[in-house]
């Protein structure tokens, strides 16, 4: 390889004679079309001075096999001498080796410096005296191996001996093809320590006088293997220069045998130049047609030709698979064969209209296969032009959008619907009840419904049971809903009703109804026979309601739910304006009470939770803060308990405040016990996010931070940053420049979170974990997971899983390419403090 790679280096120089000779009888053939006769003497006179360049040509195929070797080869003597150093280190002469082992390499490192400058200006330096000046470097090296033989007195040891003769054998070994390119190189580097060798064994044998036979055994050997290593090089240093003239001949015939067929072509190839030039053209045509047919045939999308008046000439392979017709079908037909669908009717006229005054169209439409399912496509059509700018014919290219659009549905239904009923949720009744026109003359009002006891239903016959009873009650209290009521299911086991235009007295009255009806509701689960009631709160909706949080309808109609629990449960209360005891009797008043005792007495606690990464990144180590509340008697009490109470009753920015005050004291006093690459999560609520002195106060309490900032991240729900959305931009911002990082919690919640996360700078997404829990059994819940997180790549973000609680779900989440995973078969919430006590690799 190393030899050709050279011959190649000097092709060139036979390449110009050819190339030369070619270029005059080019030439020549033009002038004898015209009458001119040839002139040699240029032609001649630049081929003599391109052959005269072949004087340099083998010293440098010398120099350029000689320095390809060079580095390793240099560095393993250096190496090499400096091991024998380590290796006879206990020996008394020990000083002396090393003192020659630096002497080697000071001469190998001439020879480094040598190819250092080959290299740089391989084609300015003159390669003989290069050559000379390494040969030299070349034979103090091998004086320096030579000297090491004088070691061998100083050996006692018969094994020591012969492994000077076994490392000159190999010094001998590799010289062969490292400097087979120059004999005298390769003499000048072998033949000093074989000499010495033999001359040193030789003076031990007689001066000693030692009847052994072997260093005379050896002796010879290494005279044999020297004599063999000798003929070995000179063939392949033989082997080299014939290989080189050999190509230098196959070159010089080769250009003459060129000489000779330009010769009898000139004139043909002038003749035909003008016809292969047109062939060339032709067939260049040819080849861009075919290949824009092979193109049009494995396009993706289906296509679409016709002519100007729309009878159908061509359908690809991709068309016939999405439509369900074959070629054979559809030639001849006009596009009324698909039995296009559009939203609205008036758009095929626009589409005629638009495609024949000369522009493009796009639009989306549906269809039923030839036979088949109903199918979603979005088509572009443009006209096709004549040479002269008349139009011809028409294309349109379909793209089977059937899975998105089936996506965005279950998208659309998922994000404003409750799974578990199929009402729709609490987002959706919020929108709702927002978007009502509070504008006009009618009265609405609003039912809140909560099921009496519901928890014992859970309790004594299971989750299972309790699901399958809401179920069965949503459909069965559909019977009482009118056609301008809005039924939906807020969570666990509360209901609102939306009655547009109804006065107080429909309102009491349907309210009566529904709790007669669920009372008198019977459901059988394994054979036993479940009952409960509801308290039901009615309020009637006011226009100042929309600007003033104390009267928000929904609250209200809460607190009198609250207020008919408080009652005795299974009954209908009325929230009046004026109704004092409504507001001392009211569960959640309570407790707001118990939240601000928390707050001011400390009784606050931190949890954090591990998260864990799947892939490369499973060294990082990243934890979301929990919160929990102790009450009077020490109970720990979960979040989901206060928290939305809090946030309901504007006490979630003070938490989120003493969170974060709390997580940077203890970051401040334990940060150097953590890992570098630790994270912890802190989340905010909705409320947080346009708390302008809030965000003042973060900002502050992180620049004066002793520990690295990147150590605190935030998460916000998605249904919190939708609802604020500039103000979310506007807080992630801050802190985003300060050095925290954000993730969009929950994500997936809400179909028009897709619309806004582009413009939220966040870092990350978190699945819901709704859709994460159930991906093994339920398909829907599987492609929500896997769309979520290959958005989030697209996007750039990370993605973390929530509610993963066993090893198949993990195990799906890995194979789908979820970057984290964070739920109880990771790690359940533990005490802040055990993270220093937590182990970590």
């Amino acid at each position: 390889m190393k030899i050709a790679a050279c011959i190649t280096e000097n092709q060139g120089i036979y390449v110009k004679i050819s190339m030369v000779k070619k270029s005059f009888f080019y030439q020549q053939s033009k002038r004898n079309s015209v009458g001119h006769s040839a002139d040699f003497t240029l032609i001649k006179s630049e081929l003599e001075e391109t052959a005269s360049m072949d004087g340099a040509a083998l010293p440098r195929q010398q120099a350029f096999l000689l320095s390809q070797q060079a580095p390793f080869a240099n560095l393993t003597v250096i190496a090499v001498a400096w091991l024998m150093a380590l290796v006879f280190g206990q020996y008394d002469f020990s000083g002396l080796l090393q003192v020659w082992a630096g002497v080697i390499s000071f001469f190998s490192g001439i020879r480094l410096v040598l190819w250092w400058r080959y290299q740089r200006g391989a084609e300015s330096i003159s390669v003989h005296r290069w050559i000379r000046q390494y040969t030299w470097a070349t034979l103090f090296v091998g004086l320096a191996w030579g000297a090491l033989s004088l070691f061998y007195l100083a050996a006692t040891d018969p094994q020591i001996s012969s492994l000077f003769y076994i490392l000159i054998s190999t010094v001998l070994a590799a010289a062969v093809p490292v400097l087979a390119a120059s004999l005298t190189a390769f003499v000048a580097y072998t033949l000093p320590p074989v000499l010495m060798l033999i001359m040193v064994t030789a003076y031990q044998v007689f001066s000693q006088q030692q009847a052994s036979s072997l260093p005379l055994f050896l002796v010879a050997g290494l005279t044999a293997y020297y004599l063999f290593m000798i003929s070995l090089v000179r063939r392949a240093n033989q082997n080299i220069t014939d290989s080189f003239r050999l190509q230098q001949s196959h070159e010089a015939l080769l250009a003459d045998l060129q000489w000779e067929v330009a010769q009898r072509e000139s004139q043909i190839e002038a003749r035909t130049l003008a016809l292969t030039e047109a062939n060339t053209r032709l067939s260049e045509k040819q080849a861009h047609l075919q290949k824009l047919s092979r193109a049009v045939e494995a396009s993706p999308n289906g296509i679409i030709i016709t002519d100007r008046q729309g009878f159908i000439e061509y359908v690809n392979p991709r068309c016939e698979k999405i439509t369900g017709y074959s070629q054979a079908e559809a030639l001849g037909k006009t596009p009324r064969l698909f039995k296009v669908q559009f939203s609205n009717p008036g758009r095929i006229r626009s589409l005629w209209q638009t495609i024949q005054a000369g522009r493009q169209w796009v639009g989306e439409f549906s269809s039923r296969r030839h036979n088949g399912p109903v199918y979603w496509a979005k088509v572009y059509i443009a006209p096709i032009r004549s040479v002269n700018q008349e139009i011809s014919h028409f294309v349109a290219i379909l793209e089977d959008v059937s899975e998105a659009h089936s996506l965005a549905q279950a998208l659309s239904h998922q994000a404003t619907h409750d799974p578990l009923t199929g009402l729709i949720n609490r987002s959706e009744f919020e929108r709702r009840l927002t978007a009502l026109n509070l504008q006009n003359t009618d009265q609405h009002a609003l039912c809140y419904l909560d099921l009496d006891l519901f928890k014992v239903i859970n309790e004594t016959a299971g989750h299972t049971a309790g699901d399958a009873l809401l179920s069965q009650l949503s459909g069965y209290l559909s019977q009482f809903i009118g056609p301008q009521e809005t039924l939906a299911r807020l969570g666990g086991d509360e209901f609102a009703l939306l009655m547009e235009s109804s006065d107080l007295e429909h309102a009491k009255t349907v309210a009566e109804e529904i709790r007669y009806g669920i009372d008198s509701f019977t459901f059988f689960w394994q054979s036993k026979e479940l009952t409960t009631t509801a308290s039901i709160g009615v309020a009637m909706i006011e226009d100042e309601a929309s600007n003033n949080a104390d009267k928000d309808p929904l609250k209200r109609a809460e607190s009198a739910c609250n207020a008919a629990k408080q009652f005795g449960r299974n009954c209908v209360y009325v929230f009046q304006n004026d109704d004092a005891m409504l507001a001392e009797q009211s569960g959640e008043f309570q407790w707001v009470q118990k939240i601000k005792h928390a707050l001011s007495e400390s009784r606050l606690m931190l949890y954090t939770q591990p998260i864990q990464g799947l892939h490369d990144n499973a060294n990082t180590l990243k934890y979301e803060v929990l919160l929990r509340m102790r009450d009077e008697t020490d109970q720990i009490i979960s979040p989901g308990v206060f928290l939305p109470i809090a946030e309901r009753y504007n006490l979630a920015d003070k938490i989120d405040r003493w969170v974060i005050d709390t997580v940077i004291d203890w970051l401040t006093h334990h940060h150097q016990a953590l890992p570098f690459n630790q994270t912890l999560a802190i989340n905010l609520s909705g409320s947080s996010m346009g708390n302008q002195a809030l965000l003042t106060h973060i900002s502050q309490r992180l620049h004066d931070a002793v520990f690295p900032v990147s150590m605190l991240s935030f998460e916000i729900t998605e249904t919190a940053a939708i609802a604020n959305v500039d103000q979310a931009k506007q807080f992630i911002q801050v802190l985003r420049n300060v050095g925290c990082h954000f993730a969009l919690d929950d994500f997936g919640s809400g179909l028009s979170s897709f619309a806004y996360l582009k413009n939220l700078p966040v870092s990350a997404i978190k699945i819901d974990g709704l859709f994460v829990r159930d991906m093994l059994t339920d398909p829907i819940d599987a492609q929500m997971v896997r769309a979520i997180n290959e958005i989030g790549h697209v996007m750039g973000l990370e993605t973390i899983a929530e509610f993963v609680e066993n090893a198949e779900v993990l195990h799906s989440l890995e194979s789908i390419g979820v970057d984290y995973a964070q739920g109880f078969h990771i790690g359940k919430p533990a005490p802040i403090d055990s993270l220093l006590t937590t182990k970590t690799c």
